[in-house]
């Protein structure tokens, strides 16, 4: 790249602050694109009429200093006007948000995207119709792309329809060579300072680029790149960022082959930046395969998930899901990204987390999988595997079942959990619900040693709507409390699912310990409008929701809980009738105090718990398939 011209190098330069979706607004990118704008046509010497600026900012000039940065815009700017410059060099710059497709492709979002049409520009798919035949003749064979944007994957975005946008190329040209610089790598979020008005990574790079024309910066963008990431490491070690910028080169200026982001062609270039970690090897995959083979997701797989990249030394992808529905999916996820330990693929410790999970109940699968681990290590000569975490206690647990007779009374029989039932009461007669609450709260003041943290209450439908967290138990000094506001109580209903509604029950429970507690999808709520006769239909048929919030009337309860019975979602919150307070409900989300964000389901129990403190009428569902007490008729 001697002797470049500035003369001769055009730019698109992108800020988007204002988007038509609502609450899209981000301060800083327009202003981004024009200091960035403002060193191309400074220091780098590129003629100001060379580069094309679109802007939307959140506060608009009257009249606009550029134009907006539209869909139809950024189409005429990249593919008809600039293509048709005489030019050696262009510049792609684009500050907004950002998103992957399933083929990690980066879609920008414009300035006119909506929900129902995401209008964008596809990155990759414009630099190959860039590197193609379509640009004429011997022009512009270097590019040059720049994104201050996210990189989340767009499946976190569900409502968001990007459909396709792929710009037909033609004939790749070999001799046309790109340099792509992301603000962060893939999964991860880039770092917007609101305060300032700038990204962090344009900031960081636009420093470096500081006093550098444009042949320099050019010829010296591998080096440059590589000092931007060195700043954000020493960042994130004093936690002020959390990206890794990453670069991205089809092949180098003097023509030798690149892979990933590091040279491979010059031996000075290999030593001056650090090897990429090691991946999976031949011999991995082929003696991973019969592992898996036949296993469906475990306990715990998103646990695992995230654990490979906090043991890596990096913060897991947003989105709060596994990545595929079959180990061998996740594998082929983690194994192409990168944590920030140089020396471990993120598989290992993957399958080492799930071998320590699995060790109780498959001892001889965790045995495999713990071999495969060494072997694969030992080869690849990769570091050490940290300990995985172990999990969770569980606290003690008492379960109540109540078995109705002809009489509307109730044959009682109580259990304690801890690792297993113990059984430590049964009634001889059936009884009515108050003997029934003050045998419950006798049994409680005896366990002072093994207290039970969770009272845990079998019923029969007609049940559901008693409300037994209001239940008075004896307290010191002969007072009487809420059980509710000193135990996690939750209702169950374990023999109202038995026949065909078992199956979706037992899947769906499978799946929420697989995926974790905070998929986008766990959870569903449900209005009058949805409740009809097939509802439990549409509830059932995928393996989420597995919680339903029913934010519905008080007379539509009981027909949403059957609903939810029916179609073997295990976990429901819902509202307590208030006298007095009809037609003035809080919404659920906000007598939890759940910000708009996934709710964490495994901690609804105590949730629950703590909005009955702060006196929010809730009642919760919470039916484990795996905590049943052995099932036998209490009247025999």
């Amino acid at each position: 790249m001697d002797g470049l011209d500035p003369q001769r190098v055009f730019a698109l330069v992108v800020g988007i602050e204002s988007y038509q979706i609502h609450g899209w607004s981000l301060p800083g990118p327009a202003r981004d694109a024009v200091r960035f704008a403002d060193w191309l046509t400074g220091t780098a010497g590129v003629p100001q009429t060379h580069v094309r600026i679109l802007l939307s900012p959140l506060r608009e000039q009257d009249p606009p200093a550029h134009p907006a940065a539209t869909a139809e815009n950024v189409h005429r700017a990249l593919f008809e006007e600039l293509p048709e410059r005489d030019g050696d060099l262009l510049w792609i710059y684009w500050a907004g948000h950002g998103f992957l497709d399933f083929r990690r492709q980066l879609l920008l979002p414009c300035a006119d995207a909506t929900i129902a049409f995401t209008r964008h520009l596809n990155l990759q798919a414009a630099l190959r119709w860039w590197q193609s035949a379509n640009v004429p003749g011997k022009r512009f064979h270097r590019v040059v792309a720049v994104g201050d944007t996210c990189r989340v994957e767009a499946r976190t975005a569900r409502t968001l329809r990007f459909g396709i946008n792929e710009p037909e190329a033609g004939e790749l040209i070999p001799e046309r060579r790109q340099f792509v610089l992301y603000a962060a790598r893939a999964g991860e979020a880039a770092k917007n300072q609101a305060d300032l008005e700038a990204g962090q990574f344009t900031d960081t790079l636009l420093k470096r680029l500081d006093g550098r024309p444009v042949d320099q910066a050019v010829e010296d963008l591998a080096d440059i790149a590589g000092a931007v990431r060195a700043d954000f490491q020493v960042m994130r070690a004093n936690g002020t960022a959390w990206q890794e910028p990453q670069f991205v080169i089809s092949e180098g200026w003097d023509g030798s082959a690149l892979f990933g982001d590091r040279w491979s062609g010059r031996r000075e270039d290999t030593e001056s930046v650090p090897p990429r970690p090691p991946t999976l090897d031949q011999d991995a995959w082929s003696q991973l395969g019969p592992v898996l083979q036949g296993q469906r997701l475990p306990a715990y797989s998103y646990d695992a998930y995230r654990w490979a990249f906090e043991a890596t030394g990096c913060t897991p992808p947003p989105g709060n899901e596994l990545p595929g529905t079959q180990l061998l999916d996740v594998v082929r996820d983690l194994d192409s990204r990168q944590g920030r330990r140089l020396d471990l693929p993120l598989a290992l410790p993957f399958i080492r987390f799930l071998a320590a999970r699995a060790r109780k109940t498959h001892a001889s699968w965790a045995d495999e999988a713990d071999s495969w681990v060494d072997r694969t290590r030992e080869r690849l000569g990769a570091g050490v595997i940290f300990t995985p975490p172990e999990p969770p206690a569980e606290g003690p647990a008492l379960h109540l079942r109540l078995v109705p007779d002809e009489c509307n009374r109730y044959w009682t029989r109580m259990w304690l959990y801890q690792e297993e039932f113990e059984n430590i009461w049964e009634s001889s007669q059936s009884l009515d619900l108050p003997t029934i609450r003050d045998m419950l709260g006798r049994q409680l003041a005896v366990r002072r040693s093994n207290s039970p943290t969770r009272i845990e209450f079998h019923l029969p439908y007609g049940l559901l709507d008693e409300p037994f967290e209001s239940w008075k138990i004896p307290w010191r000094g002969g007072k009487m409390k809420e059980l509710g506001c000193y135990y996690d109580v939750v209702l169950r209903c374990p023999e109202e699912r038995q026949g065909p509604a078992e199956a979706p029950w037992y899947r769906k429970w499978e799946w929420l310990q697989a995926q974790g507690g905070r998929h986008p999808q766990a959870v569903r709520e449900v209005c009058d409008s949805d409740v009809s006769d097939y509802l439990g239909s549409s509830l059932q048929e995928t393996e989420p929701p597995v919680v339903v919030l029913a934010e519905v009337t008080d007379p539509m309860i009981m027909d949403t809980l059957d609903a939810v019975l029916d179609g073997g979602v295990p976990i429901a919150v819902w509202r307590r009738p208030v006298a007095g307070q009809e037609g003035m409900a809080e919404p659920i989300r906000a007598a939890l105090t759940v910000n708009p964000g996934p709710i964490e389901v495994h901690t609804l129990p105590a949730m629950l718990r703590t909005a009955r403190i702060r006196r929010r009428p809730l009642a919760l569902m919470w039916d484990d398939p795996g905590r049943i007490p052995e099932r036998q008729t209490l009247t025999s």
